[in-house]
């Protein structure tokens, strides 16, 4: 059971940081380097509940093994733990977070946009709403990222077996 615990956490943050990295620096710059805005546009808007369902499943799977582990399996208590842990909620956090509260006021300011003409103040306004947004969202994508990157780095650091 320990094994299969240990496993489900590695191969939950592995895959949760792996589809960040994919996303972010394969696919979405991609996507709109060979389709047009507006396009590229719609096709990532259709990626994004996925690609958020992704965090949420594996940042529930990664914090209830390492909690197991933790709780069930460990002798000690110990910095790491809460590093683990806490990293865990607070990747967790920041992913519910940009695709429950940041993507749909996103997606609705990115509508709004196509109703206006793109030269007027009206548009400006919206464009920079949308633009802060997407910045929000990106900053706490990278702090996902880069936590994953070194919860596993910890991990490697704690299982020199």
């Amino acid at each position: 059971m320990q094994t299969a615990l240990k496993f489900l956490y590695t191969l939950s943050i592995s895959l949760w940081v792996g589809s960040i990295f994919f996303f972010s620096f394969m696919a979405a710059p991609s996507i709109f380097k060979v389709l047009p805005r507006e396009t590229a546009g719609n096709v990532v808007s259709d990626i994004f509940p996925k690609y958020y369902m992704v965090g949420y499943v594996c940042g529930a799977v990664a914090i209830i093994a390492a909690a197991v582990l933790w709780f069930v399996y460990s002798s000690r208590g110990g910095i790491v733990n809460y590093l683990r842990i806490g990293g865990l909620i607070l990747m967790l956090g920041f992913t519910l977070y940009a695709g429950q509260v940041v993507l749909p006021v996103a997606s609705e300011t990115r509508a709004e946009m196509r109703t206006l003409n793109e030269g007027s103040p009206e548009y400006q306004a919206v464009y920079k709403k949308f633009r802060l947004l997407h910045a929000r969202s990106a900053i706490m994508n990278a702090s996902v990222l880069v936590l994953g990157i070194a919860i596993l780095a910890i991990n490697a650091y704690t299982n020199k077996e």
